[in-house]
Formats: C-alpha cells, sequence, structure tokens
C-alpha cells in the first residue's frame, strides 16, 4: 500500500517539476498553475460522485418533488451541502412555479456554498473551518426558512404537473449543460470533467490574481490590511459580493480565505449569500421581480446578520473547531 501510495505522489508531482523549470514564468504564476493541477484528480472524483447522486435525483424527479414538499427546508440544507449548484437551479425552478414555498428555497440557498468547500482542502491547516460553517448554514438556513414560511403563511402555493418541470430542466445550468441531459450515459463522465476543468481555469486566474495582488501590496499582512480583515465591514462586502450570480464567486471567496486575505466570519458571510446559478434561475423563471427582490433582500441580510454573529462570536466557533479536532 506505502509502494502504491508513493507511486501516486512521484506521478503527481510531475507537473509540479516540470512548471518548476519553467524559467519564463513568473514565480506567483508557477505557484498558480501547480496548486490549481495538483487539485485536478480529487475535483474529478468530488464531480463525478456528485454528477451520480443528481443523476438519480433527475431520473426520480417524482421522488425529489415529494422530498422537497414533504421536508421541505430540512431536505434543503441537507442536499444543499453538495459543494454543487444544481440544486439550487432546481429549487429555483420549484419555486417560480409555486410548488415550493419561499422558506424553502432560502434553505436550498442559504446552505449552498458552490463548490468554495472543496477548494479549502488546498491548506489542509484550515480545511477543519468546513465543519463549522457547515453547521453554521444548517441551523441558520432551517430556523429563517421557517421563520419566512411562518411570516408568510399565506403565501399562495401552486402544484403544477410535472412534466412542466421536465421543460424547464432542459435549460443550461452549471457548466453549461442541461439538468435533464444527465441521464444519457456519456454525461456520466463528460460534465465532471468539463466542471474539472472549468475549476481548473478558475483557481488557476483567482490564484494568479490573488498571488499578483499580495506581490503588489508587499505581503499577504499588507493586503489583508487594505481590505480590512480585522473590521466588520469586510463582512457586510463579502456578504454582497456573495449575491453576485456566477460559480466563479464561490471560487473567489474560498480561495481569499485560503490565501489569508479574508476574515473567518467574511467568509461565512460570503457563503451564506452564494447560491451559484440559483438566483440567476429564480430572476429567469420568476417573473415576479418583487417577489424576486424580497428573496434577494432576505438572503442579503441573513448573510450580513450570519457574518456579524459569527464575528462577534469567535470564540464560540474556536470551540466548536477544538472539539471536531480532539
Amino acid at each position: 500500500m506505502e509502494e502504491i501510495l508513493q507511486h501516486i505522489q512521484e506521478v503527481l508531482g510531475v507537473p509540479a517539476f516540470l512548471i518548476s523549470h519553467c524559467n519564463f514564468l513568473p514565480d506567483y504564476i508557477k505557484d498558480a498553475l501547480i496548486s490549481s493541477i495538483n487539485f485536478i484528480p480529487w475535483l474529478y472524483f468530488l464531480y463525478y460522485g456528485i454528477e451520480l447522486l443528481e443523476r438519480y435525483f433527475v431520473t426520480h424527479i417524482n421522488l425529489l418533488v415529494k422530498l422537497i414538499q414533504r421536508l421541505g427546508p430540512l431536505f434543503g440544507v441537507a442536499i444543499s451541502v453538495v459543494p454543487e449548484c444544481g440544486y439550487q437551479v432546481i429549487a429555483s425552478t420549484f419555486y417560480a412555479r409555486r410548488m415550493i414555498t419561499r422558506g424553502t428555497l432560502l434553505a436550498f440557498f442559504i446552505s449552498c456554498s458552490d463548490d468554495a468547500l472543496p477548494l479549502l482542502f488546498m491548506d489542509l491547516s484550515k480545511a477543519i473551518v468546513i465543519i463549522p460553517i457547515i453547521i453554521i448554514k444548517i441551523i441558520v438556513g432551517v430556523i429563517v426558512a421557517y421563520t419566512v414560511d411562518l411570516l408568510f403563511i399565506f403565501q399562495r402555493r401552486i402544484t403544477e404537473d410535472i412534466n412542466a418541470i421536465n421543460t424547464d430542466l432542459n435549460e443550461p445550468a452549471c457548466c453549461h449543460h442541461r439538468i435533464c441531459t444527465i441521464k444519457n450515459l456519456p454525461y456520466w463522465w463528460m460534465h465532471p470533467l468539463t466542471h474539472t476543468f472549468n475549476m481548473f481555469m478558475f483557481t488557476f486566474l483567482c490564484l494568479a490574481f490573488f498571488n499578483c495582488a499580495i506581490l503588489a501590496f508587499g505581503g499577504v499582512d499588507n493586503l489583508a490590511s487594505f481590505l480590512l480583515i480585522d473590521s466588520p465591514l469586510q463582512v457586510i462586502a463579502l456578504a454582497a459580493f456573495g449575491i453576485i450570480p456566477n460559480c466563479v464567486t464561490s471560487v473567489f471567496i474560498a480561495l481569499a480565505y485560503v490565501k489569508g486575505i479574508i476574515s473567518f466570519p467574511a467568509l461565512v458571510a460570503g457563503l451564506t449569500t452564494v447560491t451559484g446559478l440559483g438566483l440567476m434561475t429564480l430572476v429567469k423563471r420568476n417573473q415576479n421581480s418583487n417577489d424576486n427582490t424580497l428573496t434577494t433582500i432576505i438572503l442579503l441580510i441573513t448573510g450580513v446578520l450570519t457574518g456579524l454573529f459569527v464575528y462577534y462570536n469567535m470564540q464560540l466557533i474556536d470551540m466548536i473547531q477544538n472539539y471536531f479536532i480532539k
């Protein structure tokens, strides 16, 4: 077994060896390339597993609808922990057709971290924060979801024919693939491969940007101070930044934390408002702009308040982390 692991490490070390000898590349580009390439195998296996899970639910769409409608926010926060925005796209589609409540939709959104969580493993010393992040987002997602549903108890709900949903799922989602096409065998490995390549490019570009910025500011500490790492203003700014409906948003936030540029409370605030393509799908599918605005405002306020709560209660967060480390 040790021999196999050693061979794997040797193979994985080849890209780093070749890149380190490319003298025409700046050091900050080399570092970004090596870090991004080394992460490719792990990302592919992760996205392959997610693809199989997503395929199961899309091929059993009636089961998915029953789980969402019966368990509501509880199912939303549980499934949205999976690092992928496909479920937020589906939830937005369901909400636009009034098959789920606003609270359930927010549960999907709040517990979503898109592609951020796997990237935290780039720095194993910081990867432990994944546990408190998941715990915080699940608790906040459930509380906000049931509170909102209580406030909007008279909200009209209409259950539509499931065939209408199948037409909606033909719309482009993550990596421009169509959710319904994952029923086809080639997409089992094609989409994970495409997703992995896209993540490699996003990761490389973000890391190169951060490395260049750190170099320009004369160090991580200088850049972090410039970005108000010790201020609650950074928490508010990251919550607003997380609202941007794009897969790159979560990558940017996660890598900013890995590089030590943003604080943990700011990370939590940003990942609370991140929805991948969820909000974009909601705006596209739901014709009621006031409804969309209200949902976005609730999400933003939740992100800000959650981040500020963590900011002023870091001792509690440290206790949670220490408990799992032991």
